[in-house]
């Protein structure tokens, strides 16, 4: 119901939206001695993702095309198996995005690692979901990261599958992370996308400071460049969402503005 009326929100303001309703199979619970742990019920986490799909199939593209469905799995240490593959089923069938925060923490890597010997990209591997619809914020631990000490060959395995990284520069800034590095996955052959997951949701600031992130992390001011980030938001992201007339001012694209007031406090 939330994101019935979120659509209804978006298509009265002009904006152009994917949306669908988060959903997970664990949930952490916080016990009265203030340590915590997962709890998991799979029943629920499946019926969420047929709320999902059953959203897809209401809302994807209503408002003359401006709203599109997408799947939004929440985070990876909070899936289970079964639910990662029925999401990748259900994006597969109706060609839709599906979201997945994933390598985003150590705690979070160490964590799969302990229950499938393998890293969280290696997983969603061999669960098939990796592909050219599938948008993973934040990938930051892959190996080869300086503070992961696992080998492997995550960075290959993203080049090959297609899928996206959405890089949050500000949020992972302020728990003392960044990308090792924007320049070298790109390099790679992985395409990345920008995104913001806090407040503000200002990806001007995020451009900005990806800039400066990437190039401490790489130290050389040429590592990266406005540029680099511009496309980021904007080309590189449309073409995360299989759209080549969107992120772009081109004959045949979409004639899509988006105006930024740079004295708003919350600006986005």
């Amino acid at each position: 119901d939330e994101f019935a009326r979120s659509a209804e929100s978006a298509a009265e303001l002009g904006i152009r939206a994917y949306l669908g309703p988060c959903y997970m199979t664990g949930v952490e619970v916080v016990r009265a001695d203030g340590s915590f742990y997962t709890h998991w019920d799979e029943e629920r986490g499946l019926k969420g993702l047929a709320d999902a799909e059953r959203y897809i199939r209401t809302f994807d593209g209503a408002h003359g095309g401006l709203i599109r469905g997408m799947l939004a799995p929440d985070r990876i240490e909070n899936c289970t198996p079964e639910l990662i593959r029925r999401s990748a089923a259900v994006s597969a069938e109706y060609g839709v995005p599906v979201r997945l925060h994933c390598c985003q923490s150590m705690d979070e890597f160490d964590s799969i690692v302990a229950r499938y010997d393998m890293t969280p990209i290696e997983w969603l591997k061999s669960l098939d979901f990796l592909s050219e619809r599938a948008l993973l914020p934040h990938g930051v631990f892959l190996t080869g990261h300086s503070q992961v000490a696992r080998q492997g060959d995550d960075v290959g395995i993203l080049a090959a599958s297609g899928a996206t990284l959405i890089h949050c520069p500000l949020v992972l800034s302020r728990y003392g992370g960044t990308m090792e590095s924007f320049a070298r996955l790109r390099k790679a052959g992985i395409r990345i996308g920008l995104g913001t997951d806090t407040f503000p949701p200002d990806m001007v600031e995020n451009m900005r400071l990806g800039i400066s992130l990437c190039r401490v992390a790489d130290h050389s001011v040429t590592a990266a460049s406005a540029a680099d980030f511009y496309d980021a938001a904007t080309v590189h992201a449309a073409d995360a969402l299989g759209r080549p007339d969107l992120g772009r001012l081109a004959v045949g694209a979409k004639a899509d503005m988006t105006l930024f007031d740079l004295s708003d406090f919350a600006i986005g």
